[in-house]
């Protein structure tokens, strides 16, 4: 399953060794997830990294080293108008290449949140690992 991640989500994986978003680079190995971002993320996730403690910092080059890189997709041939622009990259990019997105930004994801855009599942990270325990799909605890 590719799960494409927020930079909201990569953040709190960095800032949190505890915590869904660090559960997530965690298990998907084992799941067979592959976590997918784009330049778009990892430009915003490097801009804020600096502003975390030095603890996030160094987590960060681990974390990065799962992630997988996707083209960014900057337009999208269907309405899209819930999203502040800012964040269209984001879920034009996910709707693209990803199975779920995952997003901790209540702010600019707050509507579909817990929905979907055009058929892709919009979660928290800890919204998805309890649909995922609850299918009998999550291997690892």
């Amino acid at each position: 399953m590719n799960l494409f991640l927020d930079t909201s989500v990569v953040l709190a994986a960095c800032g949190r060794a505890t915590g869904a978003s660090r559960a997530i680079f965690d298990a998907a190995g084992v799941q067979g997830w592959t976590l997918q971002t784009s330049t778009y993320v990892l430009n915003e996730v490097s801009g804020n990294l600096p502003e975390f403690p030095p603890p996030a910092q160094q987590a960060w080059p681990l974390l990065c080293a799962q992630l997988h890189g996707v083209p960014d997709i900057l337009s999208f041939e269907w309405a899209a108008f819930l999203v502040p622009a800012k964040d269209r990259p984001i879920l034009f990019t996910a709707a693209a290449w990803s199975d779920v997105l995952l997003t901790l930004d209540r702010r600019d994801f707050g509507e579909l949140l817990g929905g979907q855009f055009y058929g892709l599942p919009i979660m928290k990270p800890g919204d998805f690992l309890k649909r995922e325990r609850a299918a009998g799909r999550l291997i690892w605890k």
